[in-house]
């Protein structure tokens, strides 16, 4: 409450209209800090329960409370001193134990000095034991100041809780200009600091990015390895859906979350890494990334994956933008094709014509660039050169062949043989894969089936082939006939 008065001192020098208009509306409360102060003491705890939180200068009895606790020997000294003098003995002593609290101690030798008031106690071999009305008021306070301090404590700031309550709108409206002159302070030193731009927003549904950036990996990026920017236009006209393809690690997923950011942040007021930014409002950001699987439910990854989807599409309008990463990669190749196809084309064909972003692994998915009037295919760019990769982080018209999975497994320090047997795995099934296009109907721009050749159903093939039925008896027809089974249900 106190920083308040600086801060608005300090920008009612501006000639910003919007931040004088918040200044003014900054409400005094002079009156709550003066009992905040006042109340509290300068270090007060976390906890009320811990003691010390209010001033002991706010209440005499506090004071004179918390002065018993902490100087009881002080004032046992001078009683000892005053009933010393009073009774002409010089070697009384005050103590106390468990059984009867605080008692003073005469010896023998002084036994017939002793007041007639005081209440004997103990003998002992050398001295008596004796008590006092004073000394047991005394202790009576000693033993119950600690409860007492604490009690006072509690009642004091109860009070100064009912005094605040008449300041809580007063408070919230200034935490909500506090907060909002706080957020539009982490805006502008970021777009001073980091060269962000304005963006322009209109009635369009288009977004249309000019070599934008994602603001976090780019902070974190070292100096010598400056970040990649890259542009993306979406339109409901001719560049609806962009399928996304590349290598592993080469930057698809940065590219769909930097999207997401900078329409975002440029909704919300905040300049945009980017060098242009033209918009129309987005109602919603949809995104189905990274991988998550519910157990305790029951659900799969995939089913996870299902449901966030199924939420999306039930969901769009025209003005909203979709983010889908790897969909379909849950379950088998082909259901997975199948599924992320079928939802692609369900996204094409909507009357609302969701902008969409689509990064995929699947290369069939390219071939829909050629019957759908609004899906436009891109890749994230590397270059290739003694069987290693570069990543070059651009996104660049065109379609993607190849994964390099093997190469991203070499990366992470896989052994060598399991590499060996990856790449002899991989060209085995590049050679089994006679065709890999998939067969789409003319009359209807659906996905019918996939001609794409299976090793097992090769294996079978070839052993059906090899098969000389004039020498077969009807059992071992059979016989084959149930092996044959078995392979296929393995």
């Amino acid at each position: 409450l106190k920083t308040i008065k600086p801060i608005s001192k300090e920008l009612i020098k501006t000639d910003c209209l919007e931040l004088n208009e918040i200044i003014k509306s900054i409400q005094n409360c002079d009156k709550l800090i003066n009992e905040i102060s006042n109340t509290l003491s300068d270090s007060p705890p976390v906890n009320i329960n811990k003691g010390n939180s209010i001033s002991s200068e706010f209440s005499s009895e506090l004071m004179e409370l918390r002065s018993l606790s902490k100087n009881n020997k002080d004032f046992l000294d001078q009683m000892l001193k005053e009933q010393s003098e009073a009774t002409n003995i010089p070697s009384l002593k005050i103590s106390s134990n468990n059984v009867f609290g605080y008692y003073i101690e005469v010896r023998n030798t002084h036994r017939e000095k002793v007041p007639e008031d005081w209440i004997r106690k103990q003998t002992l071999v050398n001295a008596e034991r004796y008590i006092t009305e004073e000394l047991k008021e005394y202790e009576s306070k000693i033993l119950g100041a600690e409860q007492k301090i604490m009690e006072l404590e509690l009642m004091l700031y109860d009070q100064l809780l009912d005094f605040c309550q008449s300041f809580i709108r007063v408070i919230q409206n200034n935490s909500k200009l506090i907060a909002e002159l706080d957020c539009l302070l982490s805006f502008s030193v970021l777009a001073i600091s980091k060269n962000y731009v304005k963006p322009i927003i209109d009635d369009s549904l288009d977004i249309e990015i000019i070599n934008g950036k994602h603001p976090v990996i780019e902070s974190q990026l070292p100096i010598d390895k400056p970040f990649i920017p890259n542009s993306i236009h979406l339109n409901s006209k001719n560049q609806q859906i962009i399928m996304i393809t590349g290598p592993n690690m080469s930057g698809k997923s940065a590219i769909l979350r930097q999207t997401a950011i900078i329409c975002l942040l440029a909704q919300i007021g905040c300049f945009v890494p980017a060098e242009k930014l033209r918009m129309g409002i987005i109602d919603k950001i949809f995104t189905r990334v990274g991988a998550s699987d519910n157990i305790s439910m029951g659900e799969s990854t995939f089913m996870v994956e299902m449901n966030e989807t199924a939420l999306i599409l039930n969901n769009i309008s025209d003005r909203s933008l979709i983010l889908l990463d790897e969909i379909g990669r849950g379950t088998s190749t082909y259901d997975g094709i199948s599924i992320a196809w079928a939802i692609t084309e369900y996204l094409h064909d909507h009357k609302s014509k969701p902008k969409t972003l689509f990064a995929t692994h699947y290369h069939e998915l390219n071939q829909m660039e050629e019957s759908f009037d609004r899906i436009k295919n891109f890749n994230v760019s590397i270059k290739e050169e003694n069987n290693q990769i570069l990543f070059l982080r651009n996104l660049v018209p065109g379609s993607s062949e190849h994964s390099f999975g093997i190469h991203v497994a070499k990366m992470a320090g896989m052994p060598k043989n399991v590499l060996d047997k990856a790449n002899e795995m991989l060209k085995q099934l590049e050679l089994s894969r006679s065709s890999k296009e998939l067969v789409i109907n003319k009359i209807s721009p659906q996905l019918d089936f996939f001609n794409i050749s299976d090793p097992l159903l090769d294996d079978l093939k070839k052993e059906i082939k090899e098969l000389n039925l004039d020498e077969l008896t009807p059992i071992e027809a059979l016989l084959k006939l149930n092996e044959l089974k078995r392979k296929i249900n393995k």
